[in-house]
């Protein structure tokens, strides 16, 4: 007997010891909200690939920025991109490249809003390919 109050006085003792030392990662103070603003832009928007000739589908997905997802396949970096852009696609390097000299022109589209203000953006291209490059490389790449 004297066997058992021992066992069940140290387990009580480390239960103890384990809760104390548990208590302040099991109890935290709920975080702030992260700041929004200029360190952190963010947006969402419609993008759009549609061929202006042939049967080909109208591909569109959405992106969401801050945090960075939707249905954009390279989502974090097209937000990078329209980061370093202030929101606006036009302002977007172009990404240096061979394109073929295929006629196969495309219209891009990119209707949304980048912290509070509303974005659009539209142009035809000679092919795919150009559209990508000329709008930095990721933003229309889905």
């Amino acid at each position: 007997m004297s066997i058992s109050r021992f066992t069940g006085g140290r387990a009580a003792r480390l239960a103890l010891v384990a809760a104390a030392a548990l208590t302040p990662l099991l109890w935290t103070p709920p975080a702030a909200a992260a700041p929004s603003g200029p360190s952190a832009p963010g947006g969402s928007y419609v993008l759009t690939v549609q061929p202006e000739l042939g049967s080909s589908p109208v591909r569109t997905v959405t992106l969401t920025c801050g945090p960075d997802g939707g249905t954009h396949a390279y989502a974090a970096a097209a937000c990078d991109q329209l980061r370093r852009a202030a929101g606006r696609v036009e302002r977007i390097p172009e990404d240096p490249g061979m394109c073929t000299r295929e006629y196969a022109p495309v219209r891009v589209t990119a209707t949304g809003v980048w912290n509070g203000r509303h974005r659009h953006f539209t142009q035809t291209y000679s092919n795919r390919c150009t559209a990508v490059r000329a709008t930095g490389g990721a933003l229309f790449a889905f």
